[in-house]
């Protein structure tokens, strides 16, 4: 059963959204990304746990979410992830004077994200995918969402 089986019916928007093909990331290959603006969403266990909007997805995806790097700053998701599985506060780990996390914790956090799925939609512009993802986070927010 989904989180979202006991709330009002679902927009057009998420319908759409829930209903396009997802992939595996840890089977997702970087070219089949779309370099085009769109909107995203993570599952965990069939649950939705982000949604996210980019101006290329491409490189928002694959560049900032999927970076083994120790640096979080860069992906609101990484960071949230990193304080569901070590409790590191998001302000430590993002802003002005972030902190960066040990290999261990960075490769902790990438294989958390390896064993969700992804889907998309690309959208016809950024300004678009960023109207979009205000309409479906203003309907459901995902766990890991904390705008």
């Amino acid at each position: 059963m989904t989180q979202y089986a006991t709330k009002a019916p679902l927009s057009a928007d998420w319908q759409a959204l829930l209903a396009a093909p997802a992939v595996d990331v840890a089977a997702l290959v970087r070219d089949e990304v779309p370099v085009e603006p769109g909107v995203y969403l993570w599952r965990r266990d069939g649950e939705v746990t982000y949604v996210g909007t980019a101006s290329s997805l491409r490189k928002r995806v694959w560049g900032k979410h999927l970076g083994g790097g120790v640096s979080l700053g860069g992906s609101s998701l990484r960071r949230n992830v990193c304080e569901l599985l070590f409790e590191i506060p998001t302000t430590v780990t993002g802003g002005r004077n972030r902190e960066k996390v040990t290999p261990e914790q960075a490769a902790s956090v990438r294989a958390w994200l390896g064993e969700c799925t992804i889907a998309w939609t690309v959208c016809d512009s950024a300004i678009d995918a960023e109207e979009l993802e205000d309409r479906l986070l203003a309907e459901h927010r995902p766990v890991l969402n904390r705008k």
